[in-house]
């Protein structure tokens, strides 16, 4: 009986000290806040290129994919027309056989491809002193900090929503085909990799802008000029 009646005590105690718990539970946190303008113009000041020399140019070639390609080529193109075959349908006839026909070309930058030269408008090949500067260019030039601002963190910005690409960095292989490519549209401040082992550096805001003077610097005009030059 006394320990029936030590049970109920005990059991009465633990629900009065859960009653008091819930009773003085610790309120709802705030609901959390939209960043600010403020906020935003943190970190777009980190976003800012930042030169670090953090790579030799030895270590800088060690990268994918300049490791496994020694040529490297500076392309200008003008993307071509393409449209596909038209074909009119009506929901109560057979098809009607009335086509539109283009001419519709095959994509100028594809992997084990050769690259068709009569379709660019400039190339060059690099130097390895060049070489040397482009790498320099995409991997020491990065954010001028990577650390979270209440609790926001930085990413590379997805560009404009416009691609018209006009110039490209293409790596050949030993045989001359096209063993990866970057397809770049300035004016869009978008690319596109040829592989997503692809490591190019962090393209901080300014890095688009930096690639396209390197492009004018060797020569490459077309698809580098901006209006106000």
């Amino acid at each position: 009986m006394h320990i029936i009646k030590l049970t109920l005590i005990f059991c009465l105690l633990c629900f009065t000290c859960f009653a008091q718990k819930k009773k003085h539970a610790t309120p709802a946190p705030p609901p959390i806040e939209p960043p600010s303008e403020a906020d935003y113009n943190v970190l777009e000041k980190r976003m800012a290129c930042l030169y670090r020399n953090k790579y030799s140019s030895i270590e800088r070639l060690k990268f994918f994919p300049f490791n496994q390609n020694k040529t490297v080529m500076l392309i200008s193109f003008e993307p071509p027309d393409i449209s596909a075959e038209i074909i009119y349908k009506d929901t109560f006839k057979d098809t009607i056989n009335t086509q539109v026909k283009n001419e519709v070309h095959d994509a100028l930058l594809q992997k084990k491809q050769k690259l068709d030269l009569a379709r660019l408008k400039e190339k060059k090949v690099l130097s390895a002193l060049e070489l040397n500067k482009l790498t320099d260019i995409l991997y020491n030039f990065s954010y001028t900090s990577t650390k979270s601002y209440k609790g926001l963190l930085i990413a590379e910005s997805d560009g404009y929503r416009c691609y018209e690409p006009r110039n490209g960095i293409v790596f050949l292989d030993e045989n001359g085909l096209i063993a990866e490519y970057i397809e770049i549209c300035f004016e869009c401040h978008r690319r596109r990799d040829s592989s997503e082992k692809m490591n190019i550096g962090k393209f901080c805001t300014e890095k688009y802008d930096l690639i396209r003077k390197y492009f004018r610097n060797n020569g490459i005009k077309y698809g580098t000029t901006k209006l106000t030059e």
